[in-house]
């Protein structure tokens, strides 16, 4: 059995709290950083600090500093790990207005409770804060070196919005297939995992650790394709006491995520039918839970599955592959099948 997700991530989420927790009072104007804390889940919507932070996993944050405390450079983790988070958050606000999502994390959207356009503004002081902790992780590096880094954040940046896109796009398509769904899913969600596992050999001050961060990348790219398929699995079947969302909750809010594309691509002319029906219209928790029954008789949920298990089994392949501390492969491991195989 796979040591759970939040066990994995626990330590790296207390460090990551508190770095943000000394670092946003520092800015000005307060106002306007308070909702970033906000969205953060470090205040609640007061703007009054909770005990108990609940900003969600902090998963894109936690895999530098789990690098770091194997492979060094611990000075500039901290950093890196808050621009990661920052920006996370950044495009959580406006997937949230994009979406009209009304609660995340149990909590009303930062737009919910802001308006819309203070929402925005605090989304682009997010993503400003993001490379301001982007710039301060690689001071330490050549101004060419750190350039180079630079840019790739860049780049990231470019590409989940491409992905942010996509998803958009395919909103309004009857028909979305499943390579398609895969090439948005790998630049909405995979490119930033990629990025947070390379990173923290990117920014190494030497440069045979620096020459690792590609490969490093392709494990955290893999690992966030299966990461995204299982969110996809969990929002279709996914247990309503861990997730806290009814079953079939995506099928409700009209989401075409991976099983839907394999259903409309290989199921018969009648299942295609059903879902076309299903999806112009409200749908019912009844019709919901007969949606579901049609994409098992499909494939379509073993199908997600087996993806799950060709890219964790991919990510972990790689990673065994990678000359660097044995320690570190052991934990990112375990975190690649926490990510895979969790449950909420």
């Amino acid at each position: 059995m796979p040591t759970s997700l939040s066990t994995i991530l626990r330590p790296y989420v207390k460090k990551t709290n508190e770095n943000l927790t000394q670092l946003l009072p520092s800015k000005k104007p307060e106002k306007l950083f308070l909702y970033v804390a906000y969205q953060l889940g470090l205040v609640n919507d007061k703007f009054e600090p909770l005990k108990e932070p609940k900003g969600g996993k902090r998963l894109r944050a936690s895999i530098p500093l789990m690098t770091a405390k194997y492979i060094g450079d611990g000075e500039f983790s901290s950093s890196i790990a808050m621009a990661l988070e920052l920006f996370h958050n950044f495009t959580l606000i406006i997937d949230d207005i994009q979406d009209g999502d009304e609660t995340r994390r149990g909590r009303p959207t930062l737009w919910k409770v802001i308006g819309t356009p203070q929402a925005l503004n605090a989304a682009l002081i997010a993503e400003a804060l993001s490379f301001e902790c982007a710039r301060n992780a690689c001071v330490h590096l050549s101004p060419r070196t750190a350039m180079k880094w630079y840019e790739s954040f860049q780049e990231m940046t470019q590409r989940v919005f491409e992905g942010q896109h996509l998803d958009i796009l395919y909103e309004k398509q009857d028909m979305v297939y499943t390579a398609q769904y895969l090439q948005m899913a790998r630049a909405k969600t995979a490119c930033l995992l990629g990025t947070s596992f390379s990173c923290g050999f990117a920014l190494q001050a030497k440069e045979e650790m620096r020459n690792l961060a590609p490969q490093m990348k392709q494990v955290g790219e893999s690992a966030g394709m299966a990461f995204q398929i299982q969110d996809d699995i969990l929002g279709l079947w996914g247990d309503p006491k861990k997730t806290g969302k009814p079953v079939g909750s995506d099928l409700l809010r009209h989401k075409k995520t991976l099983p839907i594309s394999y259903a409309m691509e290989n199921g018969s002319n009648s299942t295609k039918k059903l879902i076309q029906e299903a999806y112009s219209r409200e749908m019912s928790q009844k019709d919901a839970e007969s949606m579901l029954s049609c994409l098992e008789v499909v494939g379509a949920k073993e199908y997600a599955i087996s993806q799950v298990r060709e890219y964790t089994g991919k990510a972990l392949s790689l990673l065994a592959s990678i000359p660097t501390d044995e320690k570190l492969k052991k934990s990112l491991g375990e975190l690649i099948e926490g990510l895979a195989y969790r449950e909420s």
